[in-house]
């Protein structure tokens, strides 16, 4: 996220940069630097506002349980068997694969 006050820096620098074109010789040079500064001031206004809204209207990603989302039992522990074996169908497993090829259970 943006920090707030790298932005009023920023807008800052921009306003000491209007003071600086507002010297320019060239009147056509002038206005267009003129221009181009206030727009960006105003970008820069309208974006820390955004931000702020965001900030206030934003709630936290995370949510907080009292209890437990999954049950810690043993209900998932698969029975022990011998190795190449499938623990739910008994077909013989390939080396390389994690799961059964037959009932596809890992």
């Amino acid at each position: 996220m943006v920090d707030i006050a790298e932005l009023e820096r920023f807008q800052r620098w921009l306003q000491s940069e209007l003071a600086t074109a507002s010297s320019l010789e060239d009147k056509s040079d002038r206005d267009r630097r003129l221009l181009q500064i206030e727009i960006a001031i105003s970008e820069v206004v309208r974006y820390r506002e955004i931000l702020s809204s965001l900030e206030d209207s934003s709630s936290s990603p995370f949510v907080e349980r009292d209890d437990a989302v999954r049950d810690q039992g043993n209900s998932d522990v698969k029975p022990v068997t011998k190795s190449g074996e499938c623990h739910s169908c008994g077909a013989e497993k390939i080396s390389d694969l994690q799961f059964c090829p037959v009932c596809g259970e890992f």
